[in-house]
């Protein structure tokens, strides 16, 4: 295996980082729930999700549905997503009160899975939860964090029992395949962090007790902090603010402005490239001369430059060569387009009956900056004190009785967030599904 030529932009000490890329195993449907080539490929959004559309919200111009996913994260997962077509990408290309329930919504998924009778019910305890929002608008050729290019977020669940493979977790330095490596480390994933949190300078995060915490990568390597630009919330309750709403629409904004920066200094273009293109990088020279411009400290202009000199120019030959072939080697060696990260929210605490994850005073908030990964914030995340960990989706099937239940745990909490948000004016509930059967799905 060749050696990683972005190798100088991993902090020292990677090595000792515990990683557990091959311990969590996730079941797919059962065989007549797999998805027909209509919910592959129809364009619209409606129409792929018809069979598994629990309920609809309509939102002003908007319209979002909670769904159950075709490849589950987890036994206890669904997503809540904007269904309208044509997609709507990104947490600007929605309205106010379309950002607002989808946060609520995920308000609503901590309040449910911390009520002790649904922790009895569907043997929950001990468990930890994740609120996943990836965004990569502009790639529309090779894998990408957001395959769906619809608005949406994944919330998701997972029990003690199944997090118990993670005491296993090794170490990112006995890892020795590299495309694994970059994959699951993207090479943006500690300089991508230093340059979002400089960017931020100045911010008003407008949510009262809402903290941007320095970068501390030998926190992250030990387990103590999360991957990526990490701002503290005050407590879940946050997520029902419209403040909250707004900091994530602003936030997007200006990731917006700094990949169009950073493009123009690299390339000297600041719009993404037609599908399977990328822009030609500028000559070295030009690139410092860019980087030498840009308000940063000496360590992220010294980062950026070992960046520029590890990338390649991508000729539209090879271009057209990745296009057929397997994802693994355009996942390698073509860039994701800007901007594109993915955006979590974790509690470290663990899921007790007198301890639930509604109670907890510090949730993180973390951005993660994508520059190969095409894993997604709901696919790569920090679980069981390991800062990263790789769900392994569809590994077997899942019997009908367990996706049965998993219908159930589906249900219940869209009554629960029915009963939340009901008596919002803005806001119409669609009739409330229920799963019948893997060949028909939800009706």
């Amino acid at each position: 295996m060749p050696p990683d030529r972005f190798a100088a932009l991993y902090p020292r000490g990677l090595d000792r980082m515990r990683v557990a890329w091959d311990h969590l195993h996730i079941p797919g449907p059962p065989a007549d729930y797999a998805l027909t080539r209509t919910e592959v490929e129809h364009p619209d959004p409606q129409r792929r999700f018809a069979r598994r559309t629990i309920q609809e919200i309509l939102c002003d111009a908007d319209r979002l549905s909670l769904i159950d996913k075709a490849s589950p994260h987890s036994l206890f997962d669904l997503m809540v997503s904007e269904t309208s077509d044509p997609p709507k990408a990104t947490p600007c290309a929605v309205e106010s009160v379309t950002g607002g329930v989808l946060w609520r919504t995920g308000l609503a998924f901590v309040h449910f899975v911390s009520d002790p009778d649904v922790i009895r019910r569907f043997d929950l305890d001990d468990g930890e939860l994740h609120l996943a929002l990836n965004c990569d608008p502009n790639t529309h050729d090779r894998e990408s964090v957001q395959a769906a290019k619809q608005f949406h977020l994944h919330l998701l669940y997972w029990s003690g029992e199944t997090l118990k493979p993670l005491e296993r977790a090794g170490r990112f330095g006995a890892v020795a395949d590299v495309r694994l490596r970059r994959q699951a480390i993207d090479p943006l994933a500690f300089l991508g962090a230093q340059l979002i949190h400089a960017s931020l300078a100045g911010f008003d995060l407008g949510v009262p007790g809402a903290r941007l915490a320095m970068p501390d990568e030998r926190l992250t390597i030990r387990g103590d902090r999360p991957l990526g630009c990490l701002i503290e919330l005050p407590g879940w309750q946050v997520l029902g603010d419209p403040a909250f709403e707004d900091l994530i629409r602003r936030l997007h904004l200006r990731l917006e402005s700094l990949a169009a920066d950073l493009l123009e200094v690299f390339t000297g273009q600041r719009r993404a490239p037609s599908p399977w293109h990328r822009h030609a990088l500028r000559p070295p020279a030009d690139i410092r001369r860019g980087l030498a411009a840009l308000p940063v400290s000496a360590r992220i202009r010294s980062g950026l430059r070992e960046l520029s000199l590890a990338l390649r120019d991508l000729p539209l030959s090879t271009a057209r060569r990745l296009a057929r072939t397997d994802a693994r080697h355009r996942m390698d060696l073509m860039t994701l387009n800007q901007p594109c990260y993915a955006l979590n929210l974790h509690a470290p605490e663990r899921n007790r009956p007198g301890a639930t994850l509604e109670d907890a005073a510090l949730v993180h908030l973390t951005i993660q900056p994508k520059l190969f990964s095409g894993i997604g914030g709901a696919g790569l995340l920090g679980l069981g004190a390991v800062p990263s960990v790789r769900i392994l989706r569809g590994e077997g099937r899942s019997s009908v009785e367990s996706w049965h239940r998993r219908g159930r745990f589906q249900r219940a909490f869209a009554e629960s967030n029915q009963r939340l948000q009901g008596d919002n004016p803005d806001i119409r509930f669609g009739p409330l599904k229920r799963f019948v059967d893997p060949s028909t799905g939800w009706a």
